[in-house]
């Protein structure tokens, strides 16, 4: 692919998501504002506000965050303080929200991370081995084991690993201690329950896709030929089939990461109660924090965006053949 033709593709994609933040931004801050709660709910129901006038402190809380302002107006403030980097200010936590997220953040990552390689490097080794032994005990136990896996909601196979490890068993705590470093023993063997729930999903399609994929590229003219060459089995699926395989396998890890950030990460913080941002997020909904939410739901959309645009440039690395322009 011409050099050219790429950076003019990379540009138009990047102008498009911005597009799409923008968009995603402005969807979001209206329909929050539109909910029937505000941040002076939690004022109100604390005990010591109740002595005091309720329309006092609603109108003392909105005006100290500038909700007493038209919707326009705070709508245009908000875009001016993101453009210059101010994120704003977390109404619940009385943080900034960008101090918040570099808090936080690294421990969505850390589970995201270690889900993606549990899931990847099984489901990739059990797909290929599938393909190989078709119509065989293994073949249909992967297939058997992966369609479980694909059916098993996140949420309940997480709440059933804590009751049967946890509770009865007691091999591992149910909860992630921040006092530790992060990398500490407790806690990653703490991690190990929720990259499994989080991980045995994408693992199951993993499989599928990988044994579809190799068995699909194992018919090719070009296996044949390497086969009739004389070059050992494990030449042939390491260096001809699986090199040809892995290229819509790695499409569909990287596409993965949308339902994982928006989606299963964030039940399996919730369930194990690891302070991620998945966390931090399901906590700001309740108490109304409206810069906490928009900003995390900006943060999926650019992770979102900018993967796909990344798993196309790999493609093109791996396949030269694919052109852009």
């Amino acid at each position: 692919m011409k050099r050219g033709g790429l950076q003019g593709y990379i540009i138009k994609r990047l102008i498009y998501a911005a597009l799409i933040a923008f968009g995603v931004v402005t969807i979001t801050f209206i329909l929050l504002r539109l909910g029937p709660t505000s941040p002076a709910d939690k004022y109100l129901a604390n005990m010591s506000a109740r002595t005091q006038d309720p329309a006092q402190v609603v109108a003392a809380v909105e005006a100290r965050y500038g909700l007493d302002k038209p919707l326009y107006q705070q709508y245009g403030n908000y875009l001016i303080n993101l453009a210059r980097g101010d994120w704003g200010w977390s109404f619940s936590t009385s943080m900034p929200v960008i101090k918040l997220i570099q808090t936080h953040w690294v421990y969505s990552f850390q589970l995201i991370l270690l889900s993606m390689l549990f899931a990847a490097s099984l489901g990739l080794l059990i797909g290929v081995c599938s393909a190989i032994k078709q119509y065989t005990r293994i073949d249909y136990l992967a297939t058997f084991f992966s369609f479980i896996g694909i059916s098993i909601p996140n949420f309940w196979l997480g709440i059933m690993l804590i009751l049967v490890f946890s509770v009865q068993l007691g091999w591992f705590k149910t909860y992630y201690d921040t006092g530790l470093p992060m990398f500490s023993l407790a806690n990653l063997k703490a991690l190990i329950l929720p990259v499994i729930t989080l991980g045995t999903g994408m693992m199951a399609g993993y499989t599928r896709y990988a044994r579809s994929a190799t068995l699909d590229n194992m018919g090719k003219d070009f296996v044949r030929t390497a086969r009739a060459k004389g070059l050992p089995e494990r030449v042939v699926i390491g260096k001809h089939v699986f090199r040809n395989a892995i290229l819509p396998i790695i499409t569909i890890i990287m596409f993965s990461l949308s339902g994982i950030v928006f989606g299963g990460a964030y039940l399996t913080e919730i369930i194990f109660g690891i302070p991620g941002l998945g966390r931090i997020s399901f906590n700001a909904i309740f108490a109304s924090d409206y810069p906490v939410v928009v900003t995390i739901t900006l943060i999926g959309t650019l992770v979102v965006l900018l993967t796909n645009l990344a798993t196309d440039i790999v493609y093109t690395w791996l396949d030269p053949r694919i052109r852009y322009d």
